[in-house]
């Protein structure tokens, strides 16, 4: 009997984990930046759009070409996406491209090039 009921709690927490796992829509960011020294602080929502932020401090940064790819799970997609780059306090921000949209996922392409 003891065995019976641990099955249905853990097949009930199997079934409801794989229902709000269902629930997320992935957004993936591809970003390109022209200098070095560049490092990801998290993502917001204002309204309907999905900013990441990304920061860069110091003196002197390398002449490089980096790229990053992000991944977040949100509630539903985003009618825009952007990347805002703190440089310094010196905020500039890149409007990204949707390069891919599935019904779950949405993958999106920005450059500070």
């Amino acid at each position: 009997m003891v065995t019976i009921i641990v099955l249905l709690i853990v097949g009930g927490a199997i079934a409801t984990w794989s229902h709000i796992k269902e629930e997320k829509r992935v957004v993936v960011l591809q970003a390109t930046f022209k200098m070095g020294g560049i490092t990801y602080e998290g993502y917001k929502i204002q309204g309907n759009t999905l900013i990441f932020e990304f920061k860069r401090t110091g003196d002197v940064f390398t002449q490089v070409i980096v790229k990053k790819e992000v991944k977040v799970g949100i509630e539903d997609f985003p009618a825009r996406v952007v990347v805002e780059v703190n440089t310094n306090g010196n905020v500039k921000r890149y409007e990204a491209e949707l390069i891919f949209d599935g019904d779950d996922e949405r993958v999106y392409k920005a450059s500070e090039l």
